[in-house]
């Protein structure tokens, strides 16, 4: 079956591939993606609370860092992540304030004194 896939491309003698026209494509478009929320958030509009792991068709932006645009589940607002490359992280722009994870504060405090520890040796 799958032998007659490859004996179906007829090339006429005549074919110039340089007369195909070529799609442009602008730099700054937007492209639709799927994206899992990486932290919890809570929207500013309605106060409704979406999890991490929250799958959404979203807006991707190329710029400097790329930017997120996705729409509150409950209201329809939209939201903006960015993308935090120095930090390994995302950054909450507009439209949601991200909920505080007491856990990464102990995280970076111990990272501190065991940091600190290696320095006194």
């Amino acid at each position: 079956m799958a032998e007659r896939r490859l004996l179906n491309k007829y090339y006429p003698p005549d074919f110039d591939p340089a007369k195909i026209p070529r799609r442009r494509i602008p730099k700054n478009q937007q492209i639709k993606v799927r994206f899992m929320l990486p932290m919890s958030i809570r929207c500013s509009t309605c106060g409704n609370y979406i999890y991490e792991g929250t799958k959404f068709n979203s807006r991707k932006e190329d710029v400097i860092h790329d930017r997120f645009y996705f729409k509150c589940t409950t209201c329809s607002s939209e939201i903006t992540v960015k993308t935090d490359p120095q930090n390994s992280d995302y950054i909450v722009e507009s439209g949601a304030a991200r909920t505080f994870k007491p856990w990464r504060a102990e995280e970076e405090q111990n990272a501190k004194e065991m940091g600190d520890i290696y320095r006194d040796e």
